[in-house]
């Protein structure tokens, strides 16, 4: 069994970057992930572009249904989403389409050791496109520790033990993508 798969490699990540980087405002939208008690995620940031339709901690763990959210107009993201497309058509054929967040970790910041756990997790694969990432970025699953690189998309087991410790002076960002592949591209 694996814990991190290279899917794909060569994205351009560039317009999404500086779109977000005008929009930092999104990030502070939904804070409810960082902010839940004992919340591994407390040096994040988020925007999600699609999540379950109620948000309840039962519905956060356990509800496999999900939609995507309507931004205003004014944080309007057509680069992060055509990049979020591409990333989508790497990934098909998909017999199913899960969450889909972009995800900033703090430069200094971590994310603590937890496990994905509930329905949600156990129904959907994980995946990540790496828009940012600076060397001091180690993203650890079971035994395994690696750094992503800015353009990959990766898959991971979030089903076992991991942990993100940014050590770099620039925040980490990811989409991360919430998937089931049809028979023959799992792993």
């Amino acid at each position: 069994m694996y814990n991190f798969q290279l899917i794909a490699d060569g994205f351009n990540v560039q317009a999404a970057i500086a779109e977000l980087a005008a929009k930092a405002d999104a990030f502070k939208m939904f804070t409810g992930r960082q902010e839940a008690p004992g919340s591994a995620h407390h040096s994040t940031e988020c925007i999600v572009l699609r999540g379950p339709v109620a948000i309840t901690m039962d519905a956060v763990f356990n509800d496999t249904h999900a939609v995507w959210y309507p931004l205003p107009p004014e944080l309007d993201l057509p680069d992060t989403l055509e990049l979020t497309r591409k990333a989508l058509d790497k990934l098909s054929p998909m017999a199913e389409l899960g969450r889909v967040m972009v995800v900033s970790l703090k430069a200094g910041g971590a994310i603590d050791a937890h496990i994905d756990e509930g329905a949600y997790a156990a129904h959907y694969e994980r995946f990540h496109l790496v828009l940012t990432s600076k060397p001091g970025n180690v993203f650890q699953c079971g035994r395994e520790a690696i750094h992503m690189q800015p353009g990959e998309l990766w898959q991971f087991d979030h089903r076992q033990l991991h942990s993100v410790q940014n050590a770099s002076d620039e925040d980490r960002i990811h989409i991360i993508i919430d998937a089931r592949r049809t028979s023959g591209q799992e792993q």
